[in-house]
């Protein structure tokens, strides 16, 4: 049983929680492909790559950006429905889930044996990322998706799906991939998803998860949203980095590449 605490922050006026689903164990060639051995020596093989959560409440809404690997996989993964237990969310009360990508792990929980598991919710994702699964549809993530199918919202552009949540098209993982930026009364949190996969292999951008569709353009997409957040200063929440995923990009000028910077709430 992952032991993780849910992790509280304030971006303005939404408050945000950081939720563990657990862990997802693969193997280390499929994690770091393309990724020279030195920098990756020290990681286990199989590899529990962790899987973290973001729910947002704006005070009018409540969403969710992805879903986990589902309930069907607890206790190791799948404790996405518990976090929100546990502070007394119900997935009735959801109004919105943004689907970042199709990959079993971010959308493993949106229905679970064919119905909706946020029945009342609106599903947001792109379109081109609804169409790649919709054609195979033999398929583990379309037999996921296809319930949710006549509450999803297809995506076209960068979107604001409510006032101060943006959802931003960063292809090269999947074709339809997003982020989101979440922004409040002076505050922002980037929502990385999929497009950082581990600390250790920062500064080096050609790594990548095995199933990233267009490693190019993983890599045109990496490079550009990594000087963005080093230059905005942005707080950045990652999917796979240690749990809670929170932290900056900031310059490293001795070796001229990225340092990652954990979070630290001000006054501690």
């Amino acid at each position: 049983m992952d032991k993780h605490s849910n992790k509280h922050l304030q971006i303005g006026r939404f408050h945000c929680i950081a939720l563990s689903d657990g862990v997802f164990s693969v193997s280390k060639d499929f994690f770091f492909a393309n990724t020279p051995k030195d920098l990756i020596e020290h990681i286990p093989d199989p590899f529990q790559a962790p899987l973290n959560f973001l729910f947002i409440d704006t005070g009018e809404k409540k969403v969710l950006v992805d879903t986990g690997l589902g309930q069907e996989n607890t206790p190791v993964s799948g404790l996405l429905l518990n976090r929100l237990q546990e502070e007394g969310i119900s997935p009735q009360e959801v109004d919105a889930v943004i689907i970042t990508h199709g990959h079993l792990d971010h959308i493993g929980g949106v229905s679970h044996e064919g119905d909706p598991v946020f029945p009342n919710a609106n599903y947001y994702i792109r379109d081109e990322e609804w169409s790649f699964w919709e054609n195979q549809k033999e398929s583990r993530e379309f037999e996921k998706l296809k319930p949710i199918e006549n509450q999803t919202i297809k995506v076209f552009s960068d979107f604001e799906i409510y006032p101060g949540i943006l959802v931003n098209h960063t292809p090269g993982h999947t074709e339809g991939h997003l982020t989101v930026s979440i922004q409040s009364e002076g505050d922002s949190l980037i929502v990385a998803s999929d497009i950082l996969s581990d600390p250790c292999v920062l500064n080096y951008s050609p790594s990548h998860i095995a199933a990233e569709v267009s490693p190019a353009k993983g890599l045109q997409t990496r490079t550009a949203f990594l000087e963005k957040a080093s230059e905005q200063a942005a707080l950045l929440f990652v999917c796979h980095y240690p749990f809670p995923g929170l932290g900056y990009i900031e310059k490293n000028q001795l070796e001229n590449g990225w340092e990652w910077v954990p979070y630290i709430e001000k006054g501690k």
